[in-house]
């Protein structure tokens, strides 16, 4: 199977169309990727979001390696990378309100304790 830069198949706008929606995808990941770096938060993000995200452009990855679609499949690997990451630390943060909010071993009820802005 060889990738090909351009997609032979389709014109060369379609071809363009796609190095557009390649760049968009990348930028419109990154600030996203970053803040949640810099915050290390996801609360406002839902898990079956980014489950879904990852699954279902997983699946576009296959398909574009099956169809040997270079652009597509680049479009669709950084946007598995972007998900993967912050769905990383969505996990970390659901473990440490798990870990908050579990009973203590002697029977007694947790302590919860609320942060709130000022």
């Amino acid at each position: 199977m060889k990738f090909e830069p351009l997609d032979p198949n389709v014109p060369l706008g379609m071809n363009v169309i796609l190095i557009i929606a390649n760049v968009i995808n990348v930028v419109y990941n990154i600030p996203q990727m970053v803040k949640t770096y810099q915050t290390k938060s996801t609360r406002d993000f839902s898990g079956w979001f980014l489950s879904l995200r990852v699954i279902g452009n997983a699946i576009w990855v296959v398909y574009s390696i099956y169809v040997a679609n270079l652009l597509m499949l680049i479009n669709n690997v950084v946007t598995v990378i972007a998900s993967v990451f912050v769905g990383y630390y969505k996990l970390r943060e659901m473990w440490a309100d798990y870990k908050k909010a579990r009973p203590i071993q002697d029977g007694s009820e947790p302590i919860m304790i609320e942060f709130r802005e000022v």
